[in-house]
């Protein structure tokens, strides 16, 4: 049962990457840069270059890097736990 839960919880750490990224490479920005200045006299009020859509896809990748973090280091546990005394045995 346990394997069937890493391997789920692997496979959606990899879907939620791949979505994400997909996501923040390949949603069209809403703003833009132009050479040309029209005349007016309204000033350059700032932006903010990430979109919702952006943002959700970047956290969406890192949600999924975060699981197989914890995914990584919990096989790396647990292999260490499975071999108890290995570095007392030296005479």
């Amino acid at each position: 049962m346990r394997g069937i839960v890493v391997w789920a919880l692997l496979t959606v750490a990899v879907v939620l990457v791949v979505i994400g990224g997909a996501v923040l490479l390949f949603v069209p920005a809403t703003f833009g840069w132009t050479a040309y200045s029209p005349l007016s006299s309204s000033t350059f009020s700032g932006m903010y270059p990430l979109t919702e859509e952006r943002a959700i896809g970047a956290t969406c990748a890192i949600v999924g890097l975060l699981i197989g973090a914890g995914l990584v280091g919990w096989g790396i546990g647990r292999r260490s736990a499975s071999r108890p005394g290995q570095d007392d045995e030296q005479p």
